[in-house]
C-alpha cells in the first residue's frame, strides 16, 4: 500500500507529541506471507525495506513486535497449509525471514533497534484462532526446526 498505514502512524505521532505525549518507540506487527508471485514477493521486500527506513527516519526505537510468515500463492491470497508446503516453498520462506531481519539491521541503526519477537514459536495447529494450519512458527508442532529457523538465525548473523 506504499506503506501508507506507516506514514498515518508517523504522523500521528507528530500530532501526539505535539499534543504533550512522550513517545519513545514505534513499532510494527508483521504477520507476512511469502508470495509466490514473483513480482508481488518483490513489491513486498521493498515495502518492507521502506518501512524499515520510515521508522528509523522518526529517531524513535523501533521493534518488531510479532513477526510470522505463511505462504500464498499472489498478494492477499489465502495461505497455505503446513501439509501442502514443499521442501522448497520451506526454503523460500526461510531467504524471507532472513531478508526480514537483514533489513531490520540494515536500515535501523543499531541504536534504534528495539528488538524482533518471533510471534508464533511453531505452525499452527489446524484448530488455532491465529492462521489454523499453516507454518508460521520456526519449529514444526513436534519442536523440530524447520528451514525458516536458519533463516532466522543466519539474518541475525548478517550472513
Amino acid at each position: 500500500d506504499g506503506n501508507k498505514k506507516c506514514a498515518s502512524l508517523i504522523e500521528w505521532i507528530k500530532k501526539w507529541e505535539a499534543a504533550g505525549a512522550k513517545i519513545d518507540g514505534i513499532g510494527t506487527q508483521m504477520h507476512v506471507s511469502y508470495i509466490a508471485n514473483s513480482d508481488d514477493q518483490k513489491a513486498q521486500e521493498a515495502a518492507i525495506v521502506n518501512m524499515f527506513k520510515m521508522m528509523a527516519a522518526t529517531g524513535k526505537l523501533v521493534r518488531v513486535s510479532e513477526l510470522d510468515m505463511g505462504y500464498c500463492e499472489k498478494a492477499f491470497a489465502d495461505g497455505k497449509k503446513t501439509s501442502e508446503l514443499t521442501f522448497e516453498q520451506e526454503k523460500q520462506m526461510s531467504d524471507f525471514y532472513k531478508f526480514i531481519v537483514k533489513a531490520y539491521l540494515e536500515n535501523v541503526p543499531a541504536a534504534q533497534q528495539y528488538g524482533i519477537t518471533q510471534w508464533c514459536i511453531t505452525d499452527a495447529p489446524d484448530n488455532s484462532g491465529w492462521r489454523g494450519g499453516e507454518p508460521v512458527g520456526l519449529w514444526t508442532q513436534g519442536y523440530e526446526r524447520k528451514p525458516a529457523y536458519a533463516g532466522f538465525a543466519e539474518g541475525l548473523q548478517g550472513k
